[in-house]
């Protein structure tokens, strides 16, 4: 008798795991594992999104005939040895995993298995569009290009091509989606769905047993099964595609969602696959005459960074999580957690996080991501609080957006240069600095803008790091230009908003 064991964020019923069991002979354990669940302090609303959907999937399976074996224990050992007394396998079945600390325990775990027990590992495809070998494979030789990486996927799967050729005579319209919103852009909602018994079930167990956890649990709207999923893929496509490309990197105040797709929870956990939500964009453009722009965007999004960043760290593991080239030791700040502070941009990106564990890419990479890389806080703490607070964040796609791209960590073997800001970046994509209590424009008045002083302190230390980096250049020549004094000058009110922030002075 063969057990089947799927995991929390494998929920997809094409995976080969399930499609090669026979209902008949084969038992699928599903574990709910309190002891996994505290690894780190995860928000509650990705706990809760994770046990509903397991409890959604595990029914699904049952009323296609299969034996579920679904346990609640403190840990994955316990529930094994329940289930071992009372079903007795003789092979253990289950998708490659690709988590670095989870790859891990299922090591130990398999090591301290008896020999009468044999076990077999399957693809992970669907999960992925590329197996872990493929995906390895098609990185290269460094330095890695994320651009080859996606032009190659586009043409073995013949997406957006026109013979050899990109759709539209470009491969990548990034330049069309950089603009700040517009009055009177018609931004429409997103689906949203309301809890059925189950995930109320399951919010009354996170809200009792992960009390400390951080984050709001009564707002939870996220998607918990494969049909409702389709619907939020079929709603983007529908009403939210056409204005996503233009407005993609765009920030207003309490307008947490815009018009992005909020499908990276249900495609991380397996209630979509990468390649049919591909697919549905890809046909929008002839379909609904989508924008290229958009639809190209959003296929980039997903064939070029998730299967990039997810090469990048199967290469790389384990080790990369320890990368600090830039040495950033300070701590994150208590309101990471509450959102309670002065600074209005930051305000409003932690805000959503805490409320629905959610923001997009640009309140991540370019305001919290920033404020990080700026203040010199230490990699390790913001990338375990991404881990935690994100309802899409996995450790895969985690430490490659946070250690590579977002705070540059790792030197540059992600991103050729560091994705720092001053205050004009925010001032252009947003209006948020319209309703801050700190001036956008200055950078050494006691109501200054912090990020100001900081970009120019950044550039300054790590001068001989950066300054002849291409991309950097204008940069350096800028800062060259200015007088001896002012450059002390800004350094020294780098220095006290650093000390500033220790002190919780930006804590409102």
């Amino acid at each position: 008798m063969a057990t089947r064991w799927i995991f929390g964020n494998q929920l997809s019923q094409s995976l080969p795991l399930l499609t090669e069991a026979d209902p008949e002979e084969d038992i699928i354990l599903m574990v709910e594992a309190t002891s996994r669940s505290t690894w780190k302090a995860y928000h509650k609303q990705k706990l809760v999104l994770i046990f509903s959907a397991m409890r959604h999937f595990a029914d699904e399976l049952r009323d296609k005939g299969f034996t579920v074996d679904y346990r609640e224990a403190d840990s994955f050992d316990e529930a094994w040895k329940q289930h071992q007394k009372q079903y007795k396998p003789t092979h253990l079945i289950y998708t490659a995993i690709t988590d670095e600390p989870m790859r891990r325990v299922m090591k130990k775990f398999q090591d301290a298995l008896p020999k009468s027990i044999t076990v077999d590992v399957c693809s992970d495809v669907p999960l992925f569009l590329l197996t872990q070998n493929e995906a390895i494979a098609l990185l290269g030789d460094k330095p890695w290009k994320m651009d080859r990486f996606y032009r190659q996927l586009r043409k073995e799967r013949n997406l957006l091509m026109n013979g050899n050729k990109p759709v539209g005579g470009k491969w990548s319209f990034d330049a069309d989606n950089r603009k700040p919103a517009k009055d009177g852009v018609d931004f429409k909602a997103p689906i949203r769905f309301r809890p059925d018994q189950i995930t109320r079930d399951v919010m009354k167990k996170v809200d009792t047993s992960f009390a400390n956890h951080p984050g709001e649990i009564k707002t939870f709207h996220w998607p918990v099964t494969r049909a409702e999923a389709q619907r939020a893929l079929a709603r983007f496509i529908e009403e939210r595609l056409e204005t996503f490309g233009t407005y993609q990197d765009a920030m207003l105040t309490g307008e947490d969602t815009l018009s992005h797709s909020l499908l990276s929870s249900s495609i991380n956990i397996g209630l979509l696959s990468p390649d049919e939500v591909i697919k549905a964009a890809a046909a929008a453009l002839e379909e609904q005459e989508a924008p290229l722009n958009a639809v190209e965007g959003f296929i980039r999004q997903i064939l070029g960074w998730r299967e990039y960043m997810r090469a990048v760290y199967l290469s790389e593991m384990p080790g990369y999580e320890q990368v600090n080239v830039l040495k950033h030791n300070r701590d994150l700040p208590d309101f990471f957690w509450d959102g309670e502070t002065k600074m209005t941009c930051v305000a409003e990106s932690l805000r959503p996080v805490i409320e629905t564990a959610h923001n997009h890419h640009i309140q991540r990479l370019m305001v919290l991501g920033n404020f990080a890389n700026l203040f010199e806080i230490s990699p390790q703490q913001t990338a375990d609080w991404f881990n935690e607070m994100y309802i899409d964040a996995y450790d895969w796609v985690v430490l490659p957006n946070v250690l590579g791209m977002a705070l540059h960590a790792d030197g540059g073997l992600l991103s050729t240069k560091p994705y720092i800001a001053s205050a004009n970046y925010i001032h252009k994509m947003s209006d948020y600095c319209g309703n801050c209590p700190f001036n956008q424009k200055d950078a050494l008045g006691d109501n200054a803008c912090p990020f100001n002083a900081l970009y120019w302190d950044f550039i300054a230390r790590h001068e001989e790091r950066f300054s002849g980096n291409q991309r950097m250049s204008m940069m350096y020549r800028q800062w060259a230009k200015r007088d001896k004094s002012d450059q002390q000058a800004i350094r020294k009110k780098a220095t006290a908003l650093k000390k500033q922030l220790a002190d919780g002075q930006f804590h409102r």
